[in-house]
């Protein structure tokens, strides 16, 4: 995107709040080179800063439970999914928030734990369904309803239609990327398909 006005903007900030850390940031690359139009910025870095802040969040939160994040995704997605809570690996994988890497390795540590067991496919001779123990599902639904209490605390500084406009607006930039046709930006990253996940880096999860 480029901009018709090189002068710099100020930002106008609902309320007289402060300038956020990206809107700093924005300053500066304003000041800098003024030929650039640094407002997508303005959407994807306070994105991907909201997700730090959120992933730190809910790693102390499920870690109370003695859970990490691949563990909860995995065993939340199959409750979500209703009786008999069992899914295909690879339909979990594409249902769930985890990345592609290692999600056999992450099965195993959940069957190892005594959450999930791997059960015959029956409609697959040669396959497998991964299904939630009686265990799974008890800690499921104390995850779940711990997991949306504490978002919902994180949202207490924002009114209700506040929430509701910006939960929309995230809907619409993500179904352009949900929705992009193959082989554009929005369906490809660096030459991967993402089916809607940011591609792994070290094993950690998407963009929270």
């Amino acid at each position: 995107m480029q901009r018709s006005d090189s002068t710099p903007r100020k930002s106008a900030r609902a309320g007289g709040l402060p300038p956020d850390s990206i809107e700093l940031f924005m300053q500066q690359w304003r000041r800098e080179r003024s030929d650039l139009d640094p407002s997508p910025f303005g959407i994807f870095g306070r994105i991907h800063r909201i997700a730090g802040y959120f992933t730190r969040h809910a790693d102390a939160w499920l870690g109370e439970l003695g859970l990490t994040w691949e563990t909860f995704s995995l065993i939340v997605t199959l409750r979500r999914a209703g009786k008999p809570y069992a899914m295909r690996p690879t339909d979990l994988l594409r249902e769930s928030l985890l990345s592609s890497g290692a999600v056999t390795n992450r099965i195993d540590r959940v069957e190892n734990l005594g959450l999930v067991r791997r059960v015959a496919d029956p409609n697959d001779r040669r396959g497998v369904v991964v299904q939630l123990t009686a265990r799974g599902r008890t800690l499921a639904d104390r995850a779940i309803a711990l997991h949306f209490a504490r978002m919902s605390r994180l949202l207490d500084d924002l009114s209700g239609d506040a929430a509701r406009n910006i939960a929309a607006l995230l809907s619409e930039l993500l179904l352009s990327f949900e929705n992009a046709p193959t082989g554009k930006a929005g369906a490809r990253t660096n030459g991967h398909k993402t089916n809607g996940h940011k591609p792994p880096r070290n094993g950690r999860r998407n963009g929270r």
